[in-house]
């Protein structure tokens, strides 16, 4: 196959829309991930000027030079990502983790990394401060994908001159406060407290993703630690089934570390429709629609994913609200590959009469090469400005109509972030039953849902009010039960997303500084002189689960992948409100039982102290779990190992567990 014919399939099966009105504007560079076939289709991309950031298999993270005329106005693009403590400790009893009393004695992550690729950290809050006054972030990357910008930086200094990435942003913050912030002095402190931090930001692109990714594993293995990755985005289009190239490449990282990513909070709506062919039915039909109902402004993407390489025929029609019923074809197609169709609908024309729509669409369609399915991709922004003369709502929607032959399947899917599907009487109703983040369908990752876990906020009066009264607001979310918003799916290789279900409605962790100096009346909390924010979703509940797998990684820092997702799913709960909604997966995340089973997974019942009965002169000889020895002499000297499952033997004691104790 020609490296031009892989890199067209490529652009079909990620293309979608991270924010067509920003790149509208020219950028020197474009992101995409490729798959080569030999290193002859790697001398034809260097040859042309792509930047090959990462390679792992025969995918690679690339930036091309931006040389398409097409690229100053095409709508195909990257898909769509978006960003997606102290009461959520309670559950479960978590707390006991940190301070001890689950296994005898502490554990915060000690000795574990862990990372986040995300947008909008202030690596300096307090909330990531050690005793010294120095940031516990050990390196901050920044990727501005477009520009074919990287830019690592390296302590505090640094940090200082640099500030952040994104002042606009406040997430990536937010969720490494989750994940590992010591709360400094205030009740919110995150997970594992003493592990080291690695922080990757970007524009969110697949690319600056996966790139992030890369750079949290090498420090970890320059650190010679286990490293635990937390990616609180997440993309509701694509196969939905692990095969594509992030997802495979994503499964490839998970080799090197522990990769956890948030289920997605679009378990509300109806962002899917699964539907089989038959003889009764060879057809489905739907609308797009957007979020807010409304129909006006149309801006996003859907995808149309047939069960097998067979290509669906596509028909595009207009619904009038007024008359209740498809008034116009517009056109009808199939995609065999290769091929796209656009469409250009300007004032003139809408004014005349001739479309009720201004804007654009483009469609494109191909065979997967990672999975054999026909995937055919819409990517659109427009207007239908007339008003249905019985609502507050557009008058003219566009529809489809997808044709397929009996014993063939389709899945459809809106980007979840801008649109949403509408059902058609007579077809199918879309639903949220497979609305999971596609960027979550690895096989090698762990999927993380939230419940509720407070019914009130805390927040401080605007600044100038000189009011340091603490209020509270009611919140929707019932605590300990399952929140409307958790993404979920049951995929077709029959896999239950998410794996577990976490606290994250909603959780309270840093305000970036940056951020709310920008935006002072963004409510937010201000104690011991700094700033928190209230914010709920899946991108909350996943750095807890993260956070609580780096603890028992310091507890045992042998356990595998399998490992971890056998120890998940044996301690969640079940015992849980409204059992039967699968927005709760495979059950609700308990972090204490779960500690125990990974110790059991050493043959430790219990953690002992390892000061117990051993005086500081007494010889030791210290073995690690595979049996070989790290240390002979005085227990005193012991201290220099990295803490971690030993067997201790002494003159009068055999102990097997966790050494030193500090």
């Amino acid at each position: 196959m020609s490296l031009k014919r892989t890199i067209l399939i490529l652009i079909i099966i990620s293309f979608l829309t991270t924010a067509l009105r920003g790149e509208r504007n020219f950028n020197p560079y474009i992101p995409r991930l490729v798959e080569i076939y030999d290193d002859n289709d790697l001398d034809s991309l260097k040859k042309e000027g792509v930047e090959i950031l990462r390679r792992r298999g025969d995918i690679l993270l690339c930036l091309f030079p931006n040389t398409d005329t097409r690229s100053a106005n095409t709508t195909f693009r990257q898909r769509s990502i978006s960003p997606a403590l102290d009461a959520a400790k309670s559950f479960n009893e978590a707390y006991t983790v940190q301070n001890g009393a689950a296994a005898g004695i502490p554990f915060t992550g000690k000795g574990v990394v862990v990372g986040i690729c995300d947008i909008g950290i202030d690596p300096l809050h307090p909330t990531f401060l050690d005793a010294d006054g120095k940031s516990r972030i050990k390196r901050v990357v920044q990727y501005i994908e477009r520009e074919g910008i990287r830019r690592q930086l390296d302590g505090d200094e640094e940090y200082r001159d640099w500030i952040t990435d994104n002042p606009d942003n406040y997430h990536a913050t937010h969720v490494c406060g989750i994940l590992a912030g010591d709360g400094a002095g205030t009740p919110y402190s995150g997970i594992a407290t003493d592990a080291d931090i690695v922080v990757t930001v970007s524009t969110l692109t697949e690319v600056g993703l996966l790139a992030g990714v890369e750079d949290i594993i090498d420090y970890a293995k320059e650190a010679g630690k286990p490293a635990v990755i937390n990616i609180s985005v997440g993309s509701y289009t694509g196969p939905h089934d692990g095969t594509s190239l992030f997802s495979r490449y994503l499964d490839m990282c998970a080799e090197d570390a522990f990769i956890v990513l948030s289920a997605g909070n679009e378990g509300h709506r109806t962002n899917s429709l699964i539907a089989d062919f038959t003889r009764e039915r060879d057809s489905i039909s739907f609308s797009i629609g957007n979020k807010d109902w409304t129909q006006f402004s149309m801006y996003g993407a859907t995808d149309i994913w047939s069960g097998s390489s067979m290509p669906l025929s596509i028909s595009l029609g207009i619904y009038d609200y007024n008359q209740k019923s498809i008034v116009r074809w517009l056109d009808t197609f199939t995609l065999t590959g290769g091929d796209y169709r656009s469409y250009v609908w300007d004032e003139g024309a809408y004014q005349q009469g001739e479309i009720p729509f201004i804007g654009e669409l483009e469609i494109e369609g191909g065979v997967d090469e990672g999975n054999g399915r026909h995937r055919t991709i819409l990517g659109y922004e427009y207007t239908a400005p007339e008003k249905a003369q019985d609502g507050n709502w557009a008058r003219y929607v566009l529809t489809l109509k997808v044709n397929g032959q009996p014993g063939n399947d389709v899945e459809v899917y809106s980007d979840g972030t801008y649109t949403r599907i509408i059902g058609m009487s007579g077809s199918p109703a879309p639903s949220s039953d497979r609305t999971v983040s596609d960027l979550a369908c690895g096989n090698n990752v762990i999927c993380v849902g939230m419940y509720g876990n407070r019914d009130s906020i805390p927040y401080s009066a605007p600044v100038e009010f000189n009011d340091d009264s603490i209020y509270f607001y009611p919140t929707d979310f019932e605590p300990g039960k399952i929140t409307r918003y958790s993404s979920y799916g049951t995929l077709r290789d029959g896999r239950v997303l998410p794996h577990t279900v976490a606290p994250g409605a909603p959780l309270i962790s840093a305000g970036s500084r940056p951020f709310l100096s920008r935006y002072p009346y963004h409510q937010h909390l201000r104690m011991n002189g700094t700033q928190w924010l209230s914010e709920g979703g899946t991108s909350m509940s996943a750095p807890y689960v993260a956070g609580y797998i780096a603890t028992w990684l310091e507890a045992v820092p042998t356990l595998t992948l399998d490992d971890v997702i056998d120890i998940i799913s044996r301690s969640n709960s079940i015992d849980i409100p409204d059992p039967d909604n699968p927005r709760n997966g495979k059950g609700y995340f308990d972090p204490v039982k779960g500690l125990k089973l990974a110790l059991k997974t050493e043959g430790i019942e219990s953690i002992m102290d390892a000061d117990h009965g051993i005086a500081p002169d007494d010889h030791v000889d210290v073995y690690d779990i595979a049996g070989v020895k790290k240390y002979s002499g005085p227990y005193a000297g012991a201290s220099d190992l990295a803490r971690g499952l030993y067997i201790v033997h002494t003159s009068h004691l055999v102990m097997k567990g966790i050494f030193p104790r500090q």
